[in-house]
């Protein structure tokens, strides 16, 4: 993070130099981004979780909440070098000197980050975004700052109730990394997405009736380790979750949006649509993760036919041997499909399948989904490829999960009826 410095170094000397045509760019939400990966590794930018909003992302963000005024608290708890609050300032208005203005938005806009030189970066932009809207610059930077004393370097994991007691509003994207998880039975043992993390905590001591705007990973919305954060987040947040998909274009991530009030009631969190369809994959059909581990399991006991990724080319349908290997475990009987379980939004289809119909049993890696069918008919078969190459399959899986690779669950419900 140290390379931070020398932005800020350079930002403050901009400034003394009152050029006002270069200060727009300082505070462009998506120019930032690539400023820190000019600065930084791309693994130093992870473990800080140091992935700024863009403009149409942070306006999106903020639309979801309701009116921010001069009376309001907003808060970002993991701010970062501040895109969010200077999206924010914008529903502040401005005064006629910069000291004026900061009193106002000081008061108003609250950040916390581990970081000093990401808070240093958030009070060098915010004061810079006030002068951007044409406030006499009556004051120097150290007296800026004093008035943004609220924009601070804290954990926000280790805030207390009391503290939040007044908070109004909170704007959030908290990092994505992994870490811990804080307690036993938290959602799950080991380690857990530290958005969620950050949210939980909010919800548990923020004020109700606050209102949040959250941009999260889409684990936390589609991922089947976090079935228990949801009902959790559900228990205390009357929210809508809305899809915004990638991230931005350098950052292979997909996130969406939580936005609402807190509450003191059990609410109904549409996580997803619901299939409107009566029937699913999951009625004609049993659906599980292949059963070797290629890196841990053995090479002893029976040799079977050997089915993995590279081999298993999609929308064909294999009734050879390929390869063979050795296996103790569980064999399966085909006809069955198989699924790749890596899958991205961008892929043209997210479900890509292989028919295996050998008369023998087979072993199948684990990085693929067999489903096989109840009534053990290769006609089943070839009516469930065809319709994981519809469109309509296509749409449900883009909507339902957004991570990359597919859940057996998922698989599951995908809506099954004949394509026409």
């Amino acid at each position: 993070m140290n390379a931070l410095t020398s932005h800020n170094v350079a930002t403050r000397e901009l400034l003394l130099t009152s050029d006002r045509a270069q200060f727009q760019s300082l505070v462009d939400l998506d120019n930032i981004d690539s400023v820190l990966r000019g600065l930084l590794t791309i693994e130093e930018m992870r473990e800080a979780g140091s992935f700024f909003t863009g403009q149409e992302l942070a306006e999106r963000a903020l639309s979801r909440l309701s009116a921010i005024t001069s009376s309001s608290i907003v808060l970002d708890p993991t701010c970062g070098a501040g895109n969010l609050l200077i999206e924010a300032s914008k529903k502040l208005g401005v005064e006629p000197t910069l000291s004026a203005t900061l009193k106002v938005w000081g008061q108003v806009l609250w950040g916390f980050d581990i970081h000093p030189h990401f808070i240093e970066a958030a009070k060098l932009r915010l004061t810079i975004a006030a002068l951007n809207q044409g406030v006499e610059q009556d004051c120097d930077l150290e007296e800026a700052f004093e008035l943004l004393p609220h924009i601070l370097m804290r954990d926000a994991l280790t805030v207390s109730q009391i503290e939040l007691e007044k908070v109004t509003h909170v704007l959030m994207n908290p990092p994505f990394v992994i870490m811990p998880s804080p307690r036993k039975d938290y959602w799950k043992d080991g380690k857990v997405n530290t958005a969620g993390v950050v949210l939980d905590m909010y919800l548990r001591i923020l004020p109700k009736g606050c209102n949040i705007s959250a941009i999260l990973p889409d684990v936390l919305r589609s991922g089947s380790r976090y079935t228990e954060f949801r009902k959790f987040v559900a228990s205390s947040f009357k929210a809508k979750a809305e899809i915004w998909g990638r991230f931005n274009r350098k950052t292979d991530v997909d996130v969406f949006l939580l936005s609402g009030v807190t509450s003191a009631s059990k609410n109904e969190i549409l996580w997803h649509s619901l299939n409107s369809d009566t029937e699913s994959i999951s009625d004609y059909f049993d659906v599980r993760i292949g059963p070797l581990v290629a890196y841990r399991d053995p090479e002893e006991g029976q040799e079977y036919p050997y089915f993995y990724p590279k081999i298993c080319p999609k929308w064909e349908r294999i009734s050879e041997v390929i390869e063979k290997r050795k296996f103790s475990g569980t064999a399966l009987l085909p006809p069955f499909i198989v699924i790749k379980r890596t899958s991205s939004p961008s892929d043209r289809h997210r479900a890509s399948a292989t028919l295996i119909s050998l008369k023998e049993p087979v072993v199948v890696e684990n990085h693929m989904i067999v489903v096989t069918p109840k009534d053990g008919k290769i006609g089943t078969c070839k009516k469930l490829m065809r319709v994981l190459q519809s469109h309509k399959t296509n749409s449900f899986l883009n909507e339902r999960i957004r991570l990359r690779h597919l859940t057996v669950g998922v698989i599951k419900d995908i809506p099954f009826s004949e394509v026409r």
